[in-house]
């Protein structure tokens, strides 16, 4: 039930400014806690539509989704929230009355509230119908391996995603967007009227990294390639593989499940605020630090996928279910990027699940669990974790390496930053990926299915997203670095399946610090005294894999 808050009529100046600033905060948090609340409802329902959903509900849900879409909406946009943001920014003593989590959230309820005021409550509601709809149709496209069924749904998306932008631009919101888009007129000569999408990019890129330029990560994409594309060459010149039998053959589902759980749990995911489960497309997601859903997938001859996939939204969930519980639903408790999001599930699926300490650790563990398997019983730490980290170019971003990840990543920017800037149509997306793949992988994409259609991302109009991934990846080397400095014998703890004292250190340095800072960049700076820089990630692939391939 929501609160009676939602038909409280807006208080004028005069009696706002008879108003103490710790009443006036008080009536933002409540108004604030109301829409998280909407938000947790539209994640459930988000949630059980790829979970467990019958598939003729895709039509109710959709208008579900809609009407939670066009409550919220107004509910951020109203004249009571707009009159206490406007009260707040007239108040001089702020500082000495409130805290640094107080005032960061009214930063950022501010911002969310001039962004959302520009936006029309029909094209909102037009977009959450539309995000419903077409996660089903990309399911249909996917399990039929043809890109037509979905295309006519990117094109709303891409449609849609640019009037939100042109509004937002207009409303002297996306400022560094604004100037691309002047700039790029001027030198093609066009008008306010002519079409023209260039800096549109950078204000989709903000909705998931505030702060971070798409010239900065053009820059970083392309030292990534020169950095990145010779490694590659140079393991592919061995011509030689480790021996990764032990984690092929037949794994029974149901024993993966329960192997994946239990690790889960042991690396901190707490079961009483959460659960795992599977869908086409592994996701975390949920309503609460107390109700946090990640879900995973399981491929029967490959033990692999499922493990890993676990981790993966294991590190999400272990952010989601760390937050900072005093101010648990305003937006300060919440992740403060994309990237820094990424960066918390790579850490553990990468640094953590993909190193020696742990597979010393877990091994015994796995061989516990599939006892039945002789190739595995004979098998080593050392001969796994090689196992684990073998280099081959694959067809399935969330399958690869992670030496070639950067390089599917970079490939789904290009794409869609040409489709939302017009430089290419919706019809040329699966040719031009199937080149890319050939150009950066060495890869022949056979069918739309193992090709442009493997991702949900842009079927609910994530786009923008793809690069926080990598960023995700840059972040992780330099907090784990970070973490090895401040916990001693951290390698030690983590062979011993002590994983609580990462966790722990993560939740006190990453996740109870939500958005208490403006970007990400500022985080890692305080964290480790660097800004976000490559140099530390491509040491950490180049001399882990020189070993590995003994270069």
């Amino acid at each position: 039930m929501l609160r009676s808050t939602m038909t409280v009529l807006a208080k004028s100046s005069t009696e706002l400014r008879a108003e103490s600033v710790r009443s006036l905060y008080d009536q933002l948090s409540a108004r604030l806690k109301d829409l998280n609340h909407l938000n947790g409802i539209s994640g459930l329902l988000q949630w059980d539509q790829e979970v467990m959903m019958p598939s003729k509900a895709a039509d109710s849900r959709a208008e579900q989704l809609s009407t939670l879409a066009g409550v919220s909406h107004e509910m951020q946009t109203s004249p009571v929230l707009g009159s206490l943001l406007e009260e707040f920014e007239q108040r001089q003593e702020l500082s000495s009355e409130l805290n640094p989590y107080e005032l960061a959230n009214i930063r950022l309820a501010r911002k969310t509230y001039k962004e959302e005021t520009l936006l029309p409550v029909e094209l909102v509601k037009a977009n959450a119908a539309l995000n419903s709809k077409s996660v089903g149709a990309w399911v249909e496209a996917r399990k039929d391996s043809d890109y037509s069924k979905f295309a006519p749904f990117l094109e709303e998306q891409v449609k849609i995603l640019r009037q939100k932008v042109s509004y937002k631009m207009k409303g002297g919101v996306c400022e560094e967007a604004r100037k691309i888009n002047e700039k790029a007129r001027a030198s093609l000569g066009l008008t306010e009227s002519d079409e023209c999408y260039k800096g549109y990019y950078q204000a989709l890129l903000n909705d998931y990294e505030p702060g971070f330029k798409d010239d900065r990560l053009q820059t970083l994409f392309s030292d990534l390639k020169q950095n990145l594309v010779p490694l590659i060459a140079k393991i592919r010149a061995k011509n030689f593989q480790h021996d990764n039998s032990y984690i092929a053959g037949d794994f029974d589902v149901k024993k993966q499940t329960e192997f994946s759980h239990r690790i889960s749990k042991q690396i901190g995911f707490d079961t009483d605020a959460g659960r795992l489960d599977v869908s086409t497309h592994p996701f975390t997601g949920g309503a609460h630090p107390t109700d946090v859903r990640m879900t995973t997938r399981y491929t029967i001859d490959n033990f692999q996928e499922g493990i890993t996939g676990t981790i993966h939204e294991t590190g999400h969930s272990l952010y989601e279910q760390g937050r900072n519980k005093e101010y648990v639903d305003t937006p300060v408790s919440q992740a403060l990027s994309l990237g820094v999001h990424e960066s918390q599930s790579l850490l553990w699926e990468r640094m953590v699940a993909l190193s020696k300490p742990f597979w010393t650790y877990t091994l015994p563990l796995l061989k516990e669990q599939f006892a039945d398997h002789e190739n595995l019983q004979a098998v080593t730490p050392e001969q796994y974790y090689n196992a684990f980290n073998r280099v081959e170019p694959g067809f399935i971003r969330i399958e690869a390496d992670e030496v070639t990840y950067p390089m599917h990543v970079i490939l789904r920017y290009e794409i869609e930053k040409a489709l939302v800037e017009g430089d290419i149509q919706v019809a040329d997306v699966p040719a031009l990926w199937n080149a890319k793949m050939k150009e950066y992988l060495g890869l022949e994409v056979t069918e739309d299915r193992i090709g442009c259609l493997q991702d949900t991302h842009w079927a609910v109009g994530l786009i923008g997203y793809f690069p926080t991934y990598t960023l995700g990846s840059i972040y992780a080397v330099q907090i784990f670095h970070a973490a090895k400095e401040a916990i001693p014998n951290l390698d030690e703890h983590l062979a011993k399946g002590e994983f609580h004292v990462l966790k722990k250190w993560l939740n006190e340095n990453i996740h109870e610090q939500g958005s208490l800072r403006e970007s990400g960049d500022d985080l890692i700076f305080a964290l480790t005294g660097k800004h976000l820089d490559s140099s530390l990630y491509v040491k950490y692939l180049t001399e882990k894999y020189t070993a590995i391939y003994d270069l």
